[in-house]
């Protein structure tokens, strides 16, 4: 009960120092959102790489993970209140579900991956701090280890988030469509966004944002905690591979087929990952 209260007391005082802060604003305020190691903070670069790109055209290489934490800096869940760079969109974050911050926003973006990799992702990047699952009870910590057991304890967070978070989304981005076609799933979104449309520094972009250039970014500036914990308590590499289809590999085929029968789903909004 107590924790409820404080639960409530926070994101009532939150809210209104969202509110407050953004009523006066005359810009769109746009809201990202998905269950941590979705797809993120590609989707981020993505964005951020093509605006920078319309301001600075001669570019040749993708902004740092710090200078898009500098240019996108203000997280929902944390109430910050950081306005944005000239030329920049006022944009938040949160990997919360539901909260009423989230009504404070003109447009919302729903980024989901599916399920299986998603968790494996989220397990190696847990599992790789000081003290792994921290966020976890302590109770649990040591079975959380085991990599099956990890997803199966999750699945039905992924699920309950996912369930919530399409129903409060203006558009939704699905990481396996993001992958097939980067620059048309792009486009779509800056167009949503109302955004100046230039196919050249879509193309750009796509390639600025592609997984080997900012993993080579991270090694060459010293930033390969990407938006884990800068503080050395994360101690594995942020950018992994972004990979799908690596359950395959990594999970127990009863882990799988127990995750497939809790969200059916999976098939039709994930097809060509299923064998």
């Amino acid at each position: 009960m107590i924790n409820f209260l404080r639960d409530k007391y926070y994101w009532h005082n939150t809210n209104q120092k969202l509110k407050k802060f953004l009523k006066e604003e005359e810009r769109q305020i746009i809201l990202m959102y998905g269950y941590p190691k979705s797809g993120n903070t590609w989707l981020r670069f993505l964005l951020y790489n093509y605006r920078n790109l319309l301001l600075n055209p001669d570019e040749i290489k993708t902004i740092s993970y710090d200078r898009l934490n500098t240019l996108q800096n203000n997280v929902m869940d944390r109430g910050t209140i950081f306005n944005s760079e000239n030329g920049f969109p006022l944009f938040y974050r949160t990997h919360k579900t539901y909260r009423k911050p989230y009504d404070l926003f003109d447009k919302k973006i729903f980024i989901h991956r599916n399920p299986l990799d998603t968790l494996i992702s989220a397990f190696h990047f847990y599992q790789n701090r000081e003290i792994p699952f921290s966020d976890d009870h302590y109770d649990i910590r040591d079975k959380l280890h085991d990599l099956d057991f990890y997803v199966l304890y999750k699945i039905d967070l992924w699920i309950n988030y996912y369930k919530i978070s399409i129903k409060h989304a203006d558009i939704v981005m699905n990481y396996t469509e993001l992958k097939n076609d980067t620059a048309k799933e792009l486009n779509k979104l800056v167009q949503f966004l109302s955004w100046d449309l230039e196919e050249a520094i879509i193309k750009k972009s796509v390639e600025f944002s592609a997984f080997n250039n900012v993993k080579k970014m991270g090694e060459e500036q010293n930033q390969k905690y990407g938006n884990g914990p800068k503080d050395g308590s994360f101690k594995g590499e942020f950018t992994r591979s972004g990979e799908e289809g690596q359950f395959n590999n990594e999970l127990k085929k009863e882990t799988i087929q127990l995750v497939l029968e809790k969200f059916p789903e999976f098939k039709n909004i994930y097809p060509i990952l299923i064998e």
